[in-house]
């Protein structure tokens, strides 16, 4: 389920939401999609299913990876960033572990995580995720470009993930559970 939210996720940004907006930004402006959905998903994922979310959401990214944003990078390349997008999210989690907030629905500070503080930590996880692809594709930009890159992964994945956050709100609202 995971692997497959994450997919759809993904081809709702690289055919609904890129080519709006494209509409109205540059494509030499936006590197990134300012909505990425997948990363709403990752949070998510993690934060409900904790470590046995990596491994579905590490073989979604590389699929994507492949299929869809980087078809001719080596498989080598779309695998590193592929386990760097599907570890950054657990290991976020596993920092403000390591720090002493359990953010988990299990955890002792379960009453504290709230949409906030998911969001919180999907921004501190997507700038993980953004230096750590930069690794990998680092071919792919100029390094003055970077902190751009960076920035609009951020805006992007954060807005991802309080999208996600929202549907996920209405739809334990509307089926109450």
């Amino acid at each position: 389920f995971i692997a497959l939210a994450y997919t759809v996720g993904y081809l709702l940004v690289v055919y609904i939401i890129a080519p709006v907006q494209y509409l109205y930004l540059s494509r030499d402006f936006t590197v990134g999609s300012l909505l990425f959905i997948p990363h709403g998903i990752r949070v998510l994922a993690v934060w409900l299913c904790g470590s046995r979310a990596i491994l579905p959401l590490i073989i979604a990214e590389l699929f994507c990876t492949v299929m869809l944003w980087q078809p001719d990078v080596a498989l080598s390349t779309s695998l590193g960033s592929s386990m760097v997008g599907g570890l950054c999210v657990y290991l976020t989690f596993e920092v403000f572990r390591l720090a002493g907030i359990e953010m988990r629905p299990d955890g002792k500070d379960s009453a504290l995580t709230n949409w906030k503080s998911l969001i919180l930590l999907a921004g501190i996880a997507s700038i993980f995720n953004s230096i750590g692809k930069q690794i990998f594709f680092e071919s792919l930009a100029p390094l003055a470009d970077q902190v751009l890159i960076i920035a609009m992964f951020w805006i992007g994945d954060t807005l991802g993930t309080f999208a996600c956050l929202l549907l996920l709100i209405g739809i334990r609202r509307r089926f109450q559970f």
